[in-house]
């Protein structure tokens, strides 16, 4: 929208994080509706870099940004401007080459893996594009799966829950 449009600096075939939420360069641009409460998610100068061939390829370079709790946020940008890796950044999915990035009070960066992955069950909830849905499992029992690992009480009920407020009730 022309209102993130103006505050934003865009680099050719980048994304962009508008200016009063970044201090570095590179990313997706964050777009974010007004949120409530502390920090949640806070990057400080993260960047990823690759090997592509025989030299490097930075894929994110600085990246300063802020999620309050409560906030909405969404990352746009061209195709292979580092908005999956970003994502995957801030979820723990993968680890920063330089910066830091700290989750609910946690340094993710700095985590083992059992701990990341510990924290990831507990905090973060992702939708991937390809769904990696079981498919010889109903809805309901692809929701249930991961409440019955975390070992939540009442699980069957909470992913019925679950799936009415996404209006997918009927698929159990």
């Amino acid at each position: 929208d022309a209102r993130h449009a103006r505050d934003s600096t865009c680099l050719p075939g980048r994304a962009t994080v508008p200016r009063s939420r970044r201090a570095g360069g590179g990313g997706g641009e964050a777009v974010s509706e007004s949120g409530h409460g502390g920090v949640l998610l806070s990057l400080r100068g993260v960047g990823r870099r690759l090997p592509s061939g025989a030299r490097m390829l930075t894929v994110l370079d600085g990246v300063d940004l802020d999620v309050r709790r409560g906030e909405f946020v969404a990352v746009l940008g061209p195709s292979g401007s580092g908005k999956s890796t970003l994502l995957a950044l801030m979820a723990g999915l993968d680890r920063p080459s330089g910066g830091e990035i700290v989750l609910d009070g946690e340094r993710v960066d700095r985590l083992s893996e059992d701990r990341l992955a510990l924290l990831r069950r507990q905090k973060v909830g992702f939708v991937f594009q390809s769904f990696q849905l079981l498919g010889n499992l109903t809805a309901l029992e692809n929701v249930l799966l991961p409440l019955e690992l975390a070992g939540s009480r009442d699980a069957r009920a909470r992913a019925r829950e679950l799936l009415a407020q996404v209006g997918l009730a009927d698929r159990t």
